[in-house]
């Protein structure tokens, strides 16, 4: 088997040598426009011969890349996106393509479970006392969902399409929900939605028929907020229109009243976003929620496992065999806190949590690093390139006894004790 693979995916050499073949390529070198540099002569001569193409979002898989890989048969990308393939292309030439759906999902679920957990610190409020409205429930959104009924909160969704296609399903719905063997959402209508105190927004950018999800989120959307809601958005830029955004953020300054408070990952028109929204948000950060080592590796890795299942190739390689250990270390006084969690309060409860997650993940310092670069005019582009990627809560194991605390780490991804798998992840 002759593989081309990006050079960015964390641990190629572990999944893709034992396969085959195997020649890498940069970020930018399989660009075919004009105004690209000429690819390495040995990249040039390796081409026609490649049958599997391992990309990221970084690589666009058009007409003009396939014309110069006749041998192609399967084309994948290490991303829950697959923005970047032509697959009108793809299909005319029978090539079969893949995209590592949900690879990230933790990670995202994790950087709004720290967000909400900033929000709430900063303004005195219990998550268990509100209600979430989440647009999508999908890999990232059925996660969140999980993350706050773990933090107590009252969980309501927003996705027609699958809300839809369960309804078809009913009778096997209700059998097994009676059954216990999954979990049926409370499906509600986007204006009630509107009503949540926190709205989390994870839906694909889609045209679907009466349910289209672009700028799902507009000025009469914005109209019907207010000051005390929060609004998170970690899924596609493209869901909220920023103009009008903006727009209800300079109405409020006009007439001396507070906005909504949101949280931007992700923004319309990246990389060339609009940086007069910064001020008003109140976390911002680059397109980074799902920057985790073990989203980035689990995509090489859920690609690795569809080359193995299409060429019929037994799974030798295991993630977990390969992610390295986490140095982060509880304090003493957080190791005692967490022995006596019991006899916290409930607000002592939550700030523990919190403390916990900042422990791995500080979203305060992706914030101010966002904002200081952008000020300086520093490419959004480049600031994902550069990200330092970070860990998820699964690094760091804790060693405790089994209390309401650890329980709820456990909802929200920490391992506890000898349990190896987040509660997440289990079947």
């Amino acid at each position: 088997m002759k593989i081309l693979a990006d050079n960015a995916m964390p641990y190629w050499e572990e999944f893709f040598l034992p396969l085959g073949t195997v020649k890498t390529f940069t970020a930018g070198e399989l660009v075919t426009d004009h105004s690209a540099l000429p690819l390495s002569t040995k990249l040039q001569a390796y081409l026609p011969l490649v049958e599997c193409l391992l990309v990221r979002s970084t690589t666009k898989v058009d007409q003009a890349l396939l014309d110069k890989m006749p041998s192609l048969q399967f084309v994948a990308t290490a991303t829950a996106g697959y923005d970047h393939f032509d697959i009108a292309a793809l299909s005319a030439r029978g090539i079969q393509w893949y995209a590592a759906g949900g690879c990230n999902a933790q990670a995202v679920a994790q950087y709004v479970v720290c967000a909400l957990l900033q929000l709430a610190d900063e303004d005195c409020f219990l998550i268990q006392d509100k209600v979430v409205g989440i647009v999508g429930h999908g890999n990232v959104g059925s996660l969140v969902a999980i993350a706050m009924n773990a933090l107590g909160a009252k969980v309501i969704v927003y996705d027609p399409p699958q809300q839809s296609s369960l309804d078809q399903h009913k009778q096997f719905t209700c059998s097994a929900a009676e059954n216990n063997s999954i979990t049926v959402p409370r499906y509600v209508q986007f204006k009630d939605i509107l009503q949540a105190d926190i709205i989390c927004v994870h839906a694909p950018l889609n045209s679907h028929i009466g349910h289209p999800s672009r700028h799902l989120f507009d000025a009469s959307a914005f109209m019907q907020l207010d000051s005390e809601q929060y609004l998170i958005n970690a899924g596609r830029g493209e869901l909220i229109n920023n103009q009008a955004l903006l727009e209800h953020f300079e109405m409020a300054t006009k007439t001396n009243t507070r906005g909504l408070n949101v949280v931007l990952d992700v923004w319309e028109n990246e990389p060339s976003i609009m940086t007069a929204l910064i001020p008003y948000l109140r976390i911002a950060s680059a397109h980074v929620a799902g920057h985790t080592l073990e989203g980035k590796a689990n995509g090489t890795f859920m690609l690795y496992q569809q080359l193995c299942k299409r060429y019929k190739i037994p799974e030798k390689v295991q993630l977990n065999a390969i992610l390295p250990n986490d140095n982060t270390k509880l304090t003493q006084l957080m190791q005692s806190a967490l022995a006596d969690a019991d006899a916290l309060d409930l607000l002592g409860a939550q700030q523990l949590v919190k403390k916990m997650c900042h422990l791995v993940y500080d979203i305060q310092n992706d914030d101010r690093v966002f904002r200081h670069h952008m000020a300086q005019f520093t490419s959004f582009a480049r600031l994902r390139q550069e990200y330092p990627i970070r860990r998820e809560f699964s690094a760091l194991r804790l060693d405790a006894a089994d209390n309401r605390i650890t329980a709820l780490l456990d909802g929200i991804g920490f391992i506890i004790s000898n349990d190896s798998t987040p509660s997440q992840l289990k079947k």
